[in-house]
C-alpha cells in the first residue's frame, strides 16, 4: 500500500539549541518578550515569595505571569490543567525553561496577585493606545451577566429563619432525649452508644446554627434579598439559563480594531446606574476621555447621560427606554402636548392637565404629577386610565431637555451608529465566553473574579492585535516601548 511513513521513535529529533524549538512567529513569544518587559521595568511591583534564603526557593513572578497569560490565550483556565501544560506543551517548556510549577503554586499566585494581574492588564491596553491599535475617539460599553463559581441554593430571610426555626425544634426533640437517658443508670450499652450519636447530631446542628445565623448577618448587612452560600459577593440575577448567581461584567470596546479598554466586574443587576461609573473607570486607569460612548438602552439613564454631555466634550449615542404606559397611550393613540405658558398638559380629546403635585422623588429623578378632573363622558377613557379620580401623568422635570434628546437621537445618522453597536461590542463577549467554557469563573469573590477578567481581556486583546500586525514587528514595538508604570 502507498502510505506516508511516520518516523522511527528511537531516531533524535529535537534541535540542539531550545531557542528553536518555538517558531519566531509564535505568540509565546510576544506573551515572553511582554512579561519581561514588564517585571524588569517594575520590580516593586512584581514582588511575590522569593524574600527568605530558608525553605524552598519561590518562583518568581515573570514565570507565573508567562504562565497564566498563556494560558488564558490559548483557553485553559484551570491549574491543574496549566501544571499539565508544563509538562507536556514544547511552547510551555520554551516559555518557562522547564519550570514546572504545580498546580497549588499556580492557584496561589493567581488568588494573591490581583494589583500585579490588573497592572499588566492595564498597562497592556496603554501600550495599545500609544501604538494606535486603541484610538480612544469612540468606545462602546455593554454589560454581560456570568456565572458566579456557585450553585443555584442561595438563602433568601425567609428561607433562613424557617431553617433555623426547624434546627431549633429538632434541636429541643434531641435534648429531651438525652435528658430521658441519663436520668436512668441501669441502661444497656447499646442505649449509651444511641446516646452518644444523639450527641453527635445536636453538636452538627448546632454548627449548621451558628453558620446559618452568620449567613443571615451578612444578608442583613448587605442588603441583599438573596445570599449565596459558596460565593457571597455575587448577586442573584436573571441571565439565559434561569436565575442564578452572577456577576455583571462590563466591557468598553474602542471603535477601531475592536479591543477591550475596560474590563469591571460589578454586582449590578441592570446596566442603568453604569454609565458614569464606566466611562469614570476608563479615564482613571487609560488617562482618556473619548469623544462619544455608544451603548443600548439598557443603560438609558438621563440623569448620568445629561452630566455628561453638559461637563465633557463626549456625546452620547444611547437610545432611551420608553416607559411601559408611554408605549400604551402610544399603541391607543393617546398624546399629551406639554402647554409652556400655563405650565399643563393637553390630551388627545383636548382635556387639561394641571400640575397636582411638584418634586416627586423616585430613585434618583424628580417629577411633577400632572391631573385631569375632567375624564368622566370622555370617549377614550376606557382606554387612558381605570382610575375613578381622572387621568394623571407623571414627567420629568427635565422633560423638555429628555424630549429634544429623543429627538436628536431618533435621527437616522445616530440610529445608524446605535444600530451599529453591536457589531462592535458582542463580539469580545461572545470570544471570551467560547474561552471560559461552561464554567464561566473559577474564582469566588468579586476582587478574584477580577483577576480572571484581566486575564481574558488581555488574552482577547492579544488575539486581536496578533491578527492585525505582523509579528517581527510586534516584537519591535514592545522591546522599544517604555513599560515602567507611571
Amino acid at each position: 500500500m502507498h502510505y506516508k511513513k511516520p518516523k522511527n521513535r528511537n531516531e533524535l529529533l529535537l534541535y540542539p539549541n531550545i531557542d528553536l524549538w518555538v517558531d519566531q512567529d509564535n505568540p509565546a513569544r510576544l506573551i515572553d518578550l511582554i512579561v519581561e518587559k514588564f517585571v524588569d521595568e517594575n520590580p516593586t511591583k512584581s514582588s511575590w515569595g522569593g524574600h527568605s534564603d530558608q525553605g524552598c526557593t519561590s518562583y518568581s513572578p515573570s514565570t507565573m505571569l508567562k504562565l497564566l497569560i498563556y494560558c488564558y490565550f490559548n483557553w485553559i483556565s484551570g491549574s491543574r490543567r496549566m501544571e499539565n501544560e508544563t509538562y507536556r506543551n514544547i511552547e510551555v517548556i520554551w516559555l518557562l525553561g522547564e519550570l514546572k510549577p504545580d498546580h497549588w503554586t499556580i492557584c496561589k499566585f493567581r488568588r494573591e496577585n490581583k494589583g500585579l494581574i490588573s497592572s499588566v492588564a492595564i498597562e497592556f491596553r496603554k501600550f495599545l493606545i500609544k501604538s494606535g491599535y486603541i484610538e480612544g475617539k469612540s468606545i462602546v460599553f455593554d454589560g454581560s451577566k456570568m456565572k458566579a463559581y456557585a450553585g443555584r441554593d442561595v438563602y433568601s430571610e425567609k428561607r433562613l429563619k424557617s431553617r433555623i426555626e426547624n434546627i431549633e425544634q429538632t434541636l429541643e426533640k434531641y435534648l429531651d432525649n438525652v435528658e430521658e437517658t441519663d436520668e436512668l443508670e441501669d441502661r444497656l450499652e447499646q442505649e449509651s452508644n444511641d446516646k452518644d450519636d444523639l450527641k453527635k447530631k445536636i453538636k452538627k446542628l448546632e454548627d449548621e446554627k451558628d453558620k446559618l445565623e452568620e449567613f443571615k448577618k451578612q444578608l442583613k448587612e448587605s442588603g441583599k434579598r438573596y445570599l449565596s452560600p459558596t460565593d457571597p459577593d455575587a448577586n442573584l440575577m436573571k441571565c439565559r439559563d434561569g436565575k442564578m448567581p452572577c456577576y455583571n461584567v462590563q466591557t468598553g470596546v474602542d471603535v477601531k480594531h475592536h479591543m477591550i479598554a475596560l474590563a469591571e466586574v460589578t454586582t449590578d443587576e441592570c446596566d442603568i446606574n453604569l454609565l458614569k461609573p464606566d466611562l469614570k473607570r476608563l479615564t482613571e486607569q487609560l488617562g482618556f476621555t473619548p469623544d462619544e460612548i455608544e451603548a443600548d438602552k439598557g443603560y438609558g439613564n438621563i440623569t448620568q447621560i445629561r452630566e455628561i454631555q453638559e461637563t465633557s466634550d463626549t456625546t452620547c449615542y444611547i437610545p432611551m427606554q420608553e416607559p411601559p404606559t408611554k408605549k400604551q397611550d402610544r399603541e391607543n393613540g393617546i398624546e399629551f402636548i406639554y402647554n409652556t405658558d400655563n405650565d399643563t398638559f393637553t390630551c388627545s380629546n383636548n382635556k387639561i392637565l394641571q400640575i397636582h403635585s411638584r418634586d416627586y422623588k423616585q430613585e434618583d429623578q424628580t417629577y411633577n404629577i400632572y391631573k385631569c378632573h375632567d375624564c368622566i363622558g370622555c370617549p377614550i377613557k376606557e382606554k387612558c386610565t381605570k382610575s375613578k379620580t381622572g387621568r394623571a401623568i407623571k414627567v420629568n422635570v427635565n422633560h423638555e431637555w429628555i424630549d429634544n434628546y429623543r429627538e436628536w437621537i431618533g435621527k437616522m445618522e445616530n440610529m445608524e451608529k446605535v444600530k451599529h453597536r453591536k457589531t462592535i461590542v458582542e463580539h469580545p463577549f461572545g470570544t471570551i465566553k467560547i474561552m471560559m467554557g461552561k464554567f464561566c469563573f473559577l474564582l469566588r469573590k468579586k476582587h478574584k473574579v477580577q483577576i480572571e477578567v484581566d486575564l481574558y481581556s488581555t488574552a482577547y486583546n492579544l488575539k486581536r492585535l496578533i491578527n492585525i500586525e505582523n509579528m517581527e514587528f510586534l516584537l519591535q514595538k514592545v522591546g522599544k516601548y517604555n513599560w515602567k508604570i507611571a
